[in-house]
C-alpha cells in the first residue's frame, strides 16, 4: 500500500521529497497540496476520510497515510 500511496503523491507534486517522516510538521506538504492528496485518494481507493482524521499525524510520511487509507479500504 505504501508504494501506491507514495505514486499517488508524486502524481500530485513530484518534487516533494515523500521520505520525510514530518511532512505537515516541517511544512512540507501546504493545505493545498494536502487537500490534492486526499482528493486523490478518494479517487483512487473510494474511500472518504472523515475530516477529524485530517490531522498531521496521519499525513507525516508515506507510512501514516497507508495506514489512514487502509483503515477506510
Amino acid at each position: 500500500m505504501e508504494e501506491k500511496i507514495l505514486e499517488i503523491c508524486k502524481r500530485v507534486d513530484d518534487s516533494i521529497d515523500y521520505t520525510s517522516t514530518t511532512l505537515i510538521d516541517d511544512g512540507v506538504l501546504d493545505s493545498v497540496t494536502l487537500i490534492s492528496i486526499i482528493s486523490e485518494f478518494t479517487d483512487e481507493f473510494d474511500v472518504y476520510i472523515p475530516y477529524e482524521e485530517i490531522i498531521p499525524e496521519n499525513f507525516n510520511s508515506i507510512k501514516a497515510m497507508a495506514e489512514l487509507v487502509e483503515k477506510y479500504v
